[in-house]
């Protein structure tokens, strides 16, 4: 099992998300200006897992996330999975439980809306070999390319009736600062080219 997380820089959480990984995971730290599909892509050379999970420096791992991420993946016999989530508001300490609309999304369904919550993700190591790395150029909208292809290339999505991760929302987010206007035309550049 591996966890890659690759950053920009330390913004004062990178510690609590890598004490947030189990002990016998193998983590791979990548920081850099390239952007979050060259870092990964970057560490994920180095994967020794038979697993992969891409991990923000801001988010963290909920105490049994990896354990049950690996066994849904196991048991339902598919290639990724996405899952459940608490997501926390750094301003105010609220923790919310957030569960996705759509437990198994087709393509099609992914592109009406993205109903994938990405810091619940995991993948088999071959997922990657199968379908290559995330798409390097992209400021935005990494992960949602990336399920978009996987879908495509026929590769099986499962779900994770628990929590997997604990994502913070605070006002320094990528998704927060990125212009929306940007944000939808990069959805919609992404759409076009999987419709």
């Amino acid at each position: 099992m591996t966890v890659i997380i690759s950053y920009r820089e330390d913004r004062g959480w990178l510690q609590e998300a890598i004490d947030s990984v189990p002990k016998w995971v193998q983590v791979i730290l990548k920081q850099g200006t390239t952007g979050f599909s060259v870092d990964f892509n970057r560490g994920l050379k180095e994967a020794t897992g038979d697993y992969i999970k891409y991990l923000h420096e801001d988010d963290m791992i909920t105490p049994e996330g990896i354990e049950n991420a690996v066994k849904t993946i196991q048991i339902q016999n598919v290639d990724f999975i996405h899952g459940d989530v608490y997501e926390l508001s750094e301003s105010t300490g609220k923790k919310v439980y957030w569960t996705p609309r759509i437990k198994t999304p087709l393509l099609s369904d992914l592109l009406k809306k993205n109903t994938i919550h990405s810091a619940s993700m995991m993948y088999r190591k071959e997922v990657f070999e199968k379908v290559g790395g995330f798409k390097e150029g992209l400021d935005s909208s990494e992960d949602y390319e990336f399920n978009l292809r996987c879908l495509k290339a026929g590769l099986k999505i499962g779900y994770c009736n628990k929590p997997l991760a604990i994502y913070r929302r605070h006002a320094a987010q990528k998704v927060r600062i990125t212009p929306t206007t940007i944000q939808r035309s990069t959805r919609e550049t992404i759409k076009n080219e999987y419709k």
